[in-house]
C-alpha cells in the first residue's frame, strides 16, 4: 500500500470537493482505494467544542488495512464540516 500516494489524492479530493458532510465524503473517497481495504467500521475519538457554533470532533475510520484519524471542525448552525487534520495509519 502506498500510503503516501493515498494522502495525496485524499488531500486533492478535499480540497475539490463542494460537501456538508465531511465524514462520508472521506470514508467514500477512501473506499475508491482498493488497498485500504473494505471498511470496519467509525469512532468518535474526541468532541470538543470551540465556541457557541463550532465544535472540534476527532474520528477513527477503520479499514482491514489501515486507519484513518481525521479531525473534524463541525458548525452547529450550518450543519457544515470542514476537515482540518487527517493521519492515516
Amino acid at each position: 500500500m502506498n500510503i503516501r500516494q493515498i494522502k495525496l489524492a485524499l488531500t486533492v479530493e478535499l480540497m475539490n470537493a463542494q460537501s456538508d458532510n465531511a465524514l462520508n465524503l472521506v470514508k467514500e473517497l477512501m473506499l475508491s482505494f482498493k488497498e485500504v481495504g473494505r471498511f470496519l467500521g467509525s469512532k468518535l475519538v474526541k468532541n470538543a467544542p470551540l465556541n457557541t457554533s463550532h465544535t472540534q470532533e476527532t474520528y477513527a475510520l477503520q479499514f482491514e488495512n489501515c486507519r484513518l484519524d481525521l479531525e473534524l471542525v463541525s458548525n452547529r448552525n450550518t450543519k457544515s464540516q470542514y476537515v482540518q487534520r487527517f493521519q492515516l495509519r
